[in-house]
């Protein structure tokens, strides 16, 4: 008997999850670069924090979320020169994808058209797809680098009369690109003008290079009320397995997220409290992270463009390359196969990212330095390998 008669329809057309999120069993001398999922463990002593959360009898009920974790989050968005109320406009979610599944669940309704950027973060798909919301790519256009930028007259092209909302990801995942305050106000305007919401997904702003600084969309003229911040601790604090994530947003927008129907659906009381723990004391880890992230970067753009066929841009922020691999003349899902057979190292055609990221890969550099190394060395290998 097929179950298919009992499932809501929209779950029929949405097959398989992430490519990226597949488990993989232990497969001797593999170096899987598919997720970003930081290679570090979170410190003691915010492991210790939950315990001793715990042992204090924080494992009650904390309806909407633990008031004094909100108050640490909405401290720690005032240093972008913002000022939320903790009560009112921060909420708290379990990890980033509750996040995007939380923000998407209170405005996108069937045939609404949300506009996501090609190439962009595939997390995004689903969701809308769900809640029977038409996904509008819109075309990003290489800078004189080769990395990947918003153009404002793609987007402009793809807003429509059904246009409720459009997705952004800065610093981006995949194009590795920190939004320029220009590129911001752009979008800012065209979102008043045609009256959508932004979803402006921060996941990856304490990881920036050269000198890059993250702008703030929410605070432009016209934004608060029509913008959600969505972020993650599962990035900035090496969180992936522990969920802890909030989503800032102005108050009647915050009230409609709040009415979604996900019961108590957020992060372990316990957790909450190790979060507040996080964000007071956690920036010499959030340090070390980066400035070894900065290293892998720096090392593996160099070794990529010594490649005959590849180019790598160096990116702005996030810690993924996305070289372009077209002058290899082999499509990039083909080229991911052969390198996982042959070199049994596993990344990510850009294709998963949307048509236009055809002709790249991406990496994510959550190895060490020295297995980075090996991973350009296999890269490289297998490059040679298709050179007739």
């Amino acid at each position: 008997m097929s179950v298919e008669r009992f499932a809501r329809k929209e779950l029929l057309s949405l097959g398989g999850g992430s490519a990226t999120r597949v488990m993989i069993g232990k497969i001797p001398g593999l170096i899987n670069l598919g997720a970003g999922d930081p290679d570090f463990d979170q410190p003691k002593f915010i492991a210790d924090a939950v315990y001793k959360a715990m042992m204090e009898g924080h494992t009650h009920y904390a309806f909407g979320g633990d008031l004094e974790f909100k108050k640490a989050i909405a401290e720690y968005y005032a240093k972008y020169g913002i000022t939320v109320d903790p009560e009112t406009q921060v909420t708290i979610t379990s990890g980033g994808s509750q996040a995007i599944f939380q923000a998407f669940a209170a405005v996108l309704n069937p045939g609404d058209e949300i506009i996501i950027l090609d190439p962009a973060y595939q997390g995004y798909n689903q969701p809308a797809a769900y809640f029977g919301a038409k996904i509008v790519r819109a075309k990003m256009k290489k800078d004189k680098s080769g990395l990947f930028r918003p153009e404002i007259n793609n987007i402009k092209a793809a807003v429509t009369k059904n246009t409720k909302a459009l997705m952004i990801c800065n610093p981006d995942n995949p194009a590795g690109i920190v939004y320029t305050k220009k590129e911001l106000e752009e979008i800012s305007a065209l979102a008043v003008e045609k009256d959508f919401v932004v979803f402006d997904d921060m996941i990856y702003t304490e990881f920036i290079w050269r000198g890059r600084k993250y702008a703030p969309i929410f605070d432009m003229p016209g934004m608060q009320e029509r913008t959600m911040v969505l972020s993650s601790f599962s990035k900035t604090f090496a969180w992936t397995g522990c969920r802890a994530g909030f989503i800032i947003a102005g108050p009647q927008l915050s009230e409609l997220l709040n009415r979604v129907p996900i019961g108590i659906c957020s992060v372990p009381v316990a957790f909450q409290k190790a979060g507040i723990e996080a964000l007071k004391n956690g920036w010499g880890f959030v340090e070390e992270m980066r400035k070894a992230y900065e290293e892998r970067i720096e090392y593996c753009v160099k070794r990529m463009n010594e490649i005959s066929g590849v180019k790598c841009p160096m990116p702005e922020g996030a810690f993924y390359l996305f070289p372009d691999i077209s002058g290899l003349g082999i499509p990039s899902a083909k080229f991911c196969e052969g390198i996982f057979k042959e070199e049994k190292l596993r990344i990510v055609p850009g294709t998963n990212y949307g048509p236009n990221g055809e002709g790249h890969v991406r990496l994510a550099l959550v190895v060490p330095l020295k297995t980075c190394e090996e991973v350009m060395d296999r890269f490289e290998r297998y490059v040679k390998k298709l050179k007739p």
